[in-house]
């Protein structure tokens, strides 16, 4: 479409448009032609508006809606395929939370022999979690950590997350991932941890882990110092060093957090809560803590405080 850098007026409109700008500034209007250009978008606007209705008009609904059928139709083919082929449990419901179908992986799963044993259940017969209902209906589920009953009795782990079809709210569509083995292996590694923190906290050596200079743990055979755990958790250690050997603990320091050995303890002068300067033998190695490095320092006091 050719653009036009003016816009051609027979004199007597140019006029009267030229009169009407200059005496109503208010209208926002710079020219004549910027008035003509406004104009012309608002008549567009309408021709637009006119055609938009006059297509509605003539819209044959049935006949549209029996297309998108068809067209439903063969996507679902697609996502048939791609709901089978989950390796997840999946599942649909329907608006009032009735399983209308689910995935062979489900069905395998939760040890039953074929869908229909499955299909028809109230999700709350299959899921277990408080109010799961009134939670899905609100705001949908996201990897909320729930219980299965398998067809046996058995109860297994899974993280649960459903949601609405669409806007029109005609159901639900879920899935739920075995985490069974996880949370076993979680539980175990807490329970070695309990076992790990009891015989740290045992010892009669003190024993910290430092993490970018600050104290993340300690047992509690630091109160030998005076100090409460709670009061230096979270603090740099450097202010519990005497002056004299802070430039000599932050050089070792650096040196340990890269991995090199120090080889035997080493010899500092520590804070006592008291003020008290107390010499201590530390030993230190790099470990991973929550994922990052960190140092394991054991601190044995010569003289006490």
């Amino acid at each position: 479409m050719p653009e036009y850098s003016t816009i051609s007026l027979p004199k007597e409109l140019y006029d009267i448009l030229q009169k009407l700008i200059e005496d109503k500034p208010e209208l926002g209007y710079g020219s004549v032609a910027d008035f003509c250009k406004e104009a012309i978008r608002l008549h567009v606007e309408e021709i637009k508006r006119e055609l938009r209705e006059d297509f509605l008009r003539k819209l044959d609904v049935p006949l549209l809606l029996k297309k998108l059928e068809t067209l439903s139709g063969l996507s679902a083919g697609i996502y048939g395929k791609a709901f089978e082929r989950m390796r997840d449990m999946a599942f649909l419901l329907s608006k009032d939370f009735i399983i209308k179908d689910c995935n062979m992986e489900m069905v395998s799963h939760l040890g039953y022999s074929t869908k229909e044993e499955i299909i028809g259940k109230d999700v709350e017969e299959i899921f277990e979690y408080n109010k799961l209902k009134n939670l899905i209906k609100q705001s949908g589920v996201g990897n909320i950590e729930a219980r299965a009953l398998r067809k046996d009795g058995k109860r297994i782990d899974v993280l649960l997350s459903i949601g609405k079809m669409d806007e029109r709210n005609i159901g639900y569509i879920g899935v739920a991932k075995d985490i069974t083995v996880r949370k076993y292996v979680e539980d175990k590694e807490r329970k070695e941890r309990k076992l790990y923190e009891y015989l740290i906290n045992e010892m009669c050596d003190v024993v910290l882990v430092l993490q970018d200079k600050k104290i993340k743990f300690v047992n509690k055979s630091i109160i030998v110092s005076g100090w409460k755990r709670e009061e230096i958790i979270g603090k740099n250690i450097m202010e519990f060093i005497a002056k004299e050997d802070r430039e000599k603990t932050m050089k070792n320091y650096e040196k340990a957090i890269q991995g090199m050995d120090l080889g035997k303890p080493r010899k500092y002068k520590l804070l006592c809560k008291n003020g008290k300067k107390i010499d201590a033998e530390i030993l230190s190695r790099r470990i991973e803590f929550e994922g990052r490095p960190a140092l394991l320092v054991t601190v044995r006091f010569l003289s006490s405080c």
